[in-house]
């Protein structure tokens, strides 16, 4: 018995994916293995167990005899070149003289079958095929499986301070899964017949699919691929497993490209350099034992670690800008010496587009699909959420405010020989919108205000709260996007951390953690039930982050709140 991991090519990667092949790797040779099968007249779902004790051909009833064709290209690398190991330097200080080892061999067994493309991958060839890749393959044919045990699961969280994770379970059948995730690995094992002959109960599920089979052999990889055929055709969907489905429109797709621009122009977006990946079936810890090499046109660097404060020194050395060319610098990653991977910097951005509701993931945009958004939506309908219209930041009141401070403080040293114009601009300034709010809801309402009272935390400063009032703390932010408004729940996530650590030094009683955010927005949030509804935000990333932040109050024993006011 022995494991295949199999891909899917995508259909506009074939021609790109064999140019690849041909080039990082040697052509041995084509075989072709000829099937006759029948020809079902009308495939119907079916609801049964999976019988994978006969082959497809074997199942079907008898109708026209047809001929289908499997070309079995295989490509092989075994290098022969030794390369000097990273840790020679522990060697050195005991005088050993082990200074080389040879790279791993790797082997890819490209098959076409009319026009439809498979890779089984073997070594560390699946960092080659990866990236050509149909990545809804795996999870479209998981969903359609009954599983006996759920052993391992990978997922990711956008916009969450935890990006992705990886939970082990034991004697579990069942997928869980919180709202804001979607899956990126399954390991478990499936129900099949006990006398299967094509691949036993373990299987792995990621961007590939990784079998037991019961024989080596090609013929037992054909009555796979049939198998995988047949399910996707007849079988249906057995589970729910959200994850993000692929953008294939060009149009939508060349929109996206130039937001992406925009705001890396206006350095709105994240690059994430992330800890852990899914290659196939397989976790990759990138920091681990890795280096890399940057590069821009002639330009190289070897670095130890991949951060976004690397690129700037890079690009500082080699004087170019890096928010214009960030897309076009390379990044090779090199495990033990070795080189596994080429990337550009785009494969390596995470950025989630609101309008659009895309994610960018590994260098391809992907939509949050209605399980997820589902999903999302039920768990913020689950916080309380209040409107009082006492409460609005009011422009004209504001106004007056920084009046009334000129009359007070237009005589101070630092106004001299300025015009009231520039002295009111510099109190504007003085009494920033938020500043302002939390004055004004201190002075009329009986707030206490925390705004610019820090707590000091080793080496850094955290504003625990803008806003205390009868066992409430609230973070306030007043804005119209994601990108302004997140930083309310960044603020409360790190107070969140002070209390969880038991660093804080106020006595104040608590018990609900707020977020008090006021829209700059002409239109107000529909009441639902006596609440505005939140949900009707076109702020992706925001509604992510507000999800994850509720999850968190709730694991200290505190009552998530949110306040929504509006600038009038």
């Amino acid at each position: 018995m022995g494991q295949i991991n199999i891909y899917k090519i995508a259909t506009n990667k074939r021609v790109e994916l064999v140019r690849q092949l041909s080039q990082k790797l040697d052509e041995v040779g084509t075989i072709r293995i000829e099937r006759e099968l029948k020809e079902n007249s009308a495939k119907e779902p079916h609801q049964e167990t999976l019988d994978v004790s006969e082959t497809p051909a074997e199942r079907t009833e008898k109708s026209e005899v047809v001929k289908e064709y499997y070309n079995f290209t295989l490509y092989i690398s075994s290098p022969q070149e030794q390369k000097e190991i990273n840790w020679n330097w522990l060697l050195d200080e005991f005088n050993q003289r082990i200074k080389t080892t040879l790279p791993n061999p790797k082997s890819v067994l490209l098959i076409q079958r009319n026009n439809d493309y498979y890779c089984v991958t073997f070594g560390f060839a699946y960092f080659l095929v990866d990236k050509y890749c149909d990545r809804n393959f795996a999870f479209n044919f998981a969903r359609k499986l009954k599983y006996k045990e759920v052993k391992t699961t990978a997922l990711t969280t956008p916009n969450s301070q935890k990006n992705k994770s990886i939970n082990t379970y034991v004697n579990y059948n069942d997928f869980e899964f919180d709202s804001g995730e979607s899956f990126t690995k399954i390991k478990a094992k499936v129900e099949v017949e006990e006398n299967s002959s094509i691949f036993k109960e373990g299987i792995e599920i990621g961007n590939s699919i990784k079998f037991n089979i019961v024989e080596n052999s090609l013929e037992k990889i054909v009555d796979l691929i049939m198998f995988i055929e047949d399910v996707m055709v007849n079988s249906p969907d057995q589970v729910k497993i959200p994850v993000f489905s692929k953008v294939i429109e060009d149009h939508l797709i060349d929109k996206l490209n130039m937001k992406l621009k925009e705001a890396i122009k206006e350095e709105t977006y994240i690059v994430n350099f992330s800890e852990i990946d899914i290659i196939g079936t397989n976790e990759t810890f990138n920091h681990n034992d890795s280096t890399y090499k940057i590069s821009y046109k002639s330009k190289h660097k070897t670095i130890e670690s991949l951060t976004q404060e690397e690129l700037h020194k890079f690009a500082k050395e080699n004087k170019f800008n890096l928010n214009e060319n960030i897309l076009d610098i390379k990044v090779v990653s090199f495990q033990n010496g070795n080189p596994v991977r080429t990337d550009f910097i785009k494969d390596l951005i995470d950025y989630t587009d609101d309008e659009e509701r895309s994610l960018l993931s590994k260098g391809q945009w992907f939509k949050f699909n209605d399980d997820y958004l589902n999903y999302l939506e039920d768990s913020i309908s689950e916080i309380e959420t209040t409107y009082d219209p006492e409460y609005d930041f009011d422009k004209n009141e504001h106004k007056k405010f920084i009046d009334s401070k000129f009359i007070l403080e237009k005589g101070e040293v630092i106004y001299q020989d300025l015009t009231e114009k520039e002295i009111k601009k510099k109190l504007k300034n003085k009494y920033y919108s938020e500043k302002y709010y939390n004055i004004n809801l201190q002075e009329k309402f009986g707030f206490v205000n925390y705004d610019r009272d820090f707590t000091r935390v080793g080496t850094a400063t955290i504003e625990e709260m803008d806003l205390y009032k009868d066992g409430t703390i609230y973070a306030v932010k007043i804005g119209n996007s994601s990108g302004k408004l997140s930083y309310v729940v960044d603020q409360s996530l790190q107070t969140l951390k002070i209390y969880k650590h038991k660093m804080s030094n106020n006595n104040l009683e608590i018990k609900e953690i707020g977020l008090w955010i006021i829209l700059d927005r002409k239109t107000k949030l529909p009441i639902i039930s006596g609440k505005p509804n939140i949900n009707h935000l076109d702020m992706l990333i925001l509604k992510n982050k507000i999800d994850h932040w509720k999850k968190e109050v709730r694991l200290l024993g505190y009552k998530p709140v949110i306040r929504i006011n509006y600038v009038i």
